[in-house]
């Protein structure tokens, strides 16, 4: 360390605020423009202030081996690349999350439009169906209703409402039978999801 340099540290360490501000006054442009090859100006500007309010937080602890120069510029370059490792992390969480968001809104799209389809689909088989293999297909699976319930509403036998559902269920296999990986696919999709 140059005798000047060693004079000026002691007294800061001293808590000189004088021998502080020329120490900063002399350094601090120096230190501004090498924090800026690591990062933009406002966070170099930021950096530098760091190493200043730390320098004179832990002035008395602090032992220069070197010269005040080589530490003041070796403070400053672990601050920002600190600084730089600490913005890959944010970064890096920001996509994850971006990623999955975009994952999840996709799904929902698609799940949407499937079901969307289907439901269609299944509108449409209905209406092919006898009046009554409709009536009790739609009791049993839309408002979901057990065969004794739908025998004594209907007043027919519980062995009618089982031969109408058989009914119901084959012409559904008939014409939804191209969809049936998309039923498999939102049946796995809704039992994973929950």
């Amino acid at each position: 360390m140059s005798e000047q340099q060693n004079q000026l540290f002691v007294k800061v360490k001293a808590g000189d605020i004088h021998a502080f501000q020329k120490l900063f006054e002399d350094y601090y442009t120096s230190l501004f423009y090498y924090a800026c090859k690591f990062v933009d100006n406002e966070m170099a500007r930021d950096k530098v202030h760091d190493i200043f309010i730390l320098l004179w937080q832990k002035k008395e602890q602090i032992e220069i081996q070197t010269s005040v120069s080589a530490y003041l510029f070796r403070m400053v370059r672990n601050k920002c690349l600190q600084e730089i490792e600490k913005q890959k992390v944010r970064d890096r969480y920001c996509q994850e999350n971006l990623k999955a968001e975009e994952i999840q809104y996709y799904n929902e799209g698609f799940k949407s439009i499937i079901e969307q389809e289907l439901t269609q689909k299944l509108n449409e088989t209905m209406l092919k169906m006898p009046p009554n293999c409709r009536k009790v297909f739609s009791m049993s699976r839309i408002d979901g209703l057990k065969n004794k319930e739908i025998a004594e509403q209907l007043n027919i036998s519980i062995k009618a409402v089982e031969k109408q559902m058989t009914k119901a269920l084959k012409i559904i296999r008939l014409e939804l039978n191209e969809y049936l990986p998309l039923l498999i696919f939102i049946y796995t999709y809704h039992s994973t999801s929950i």
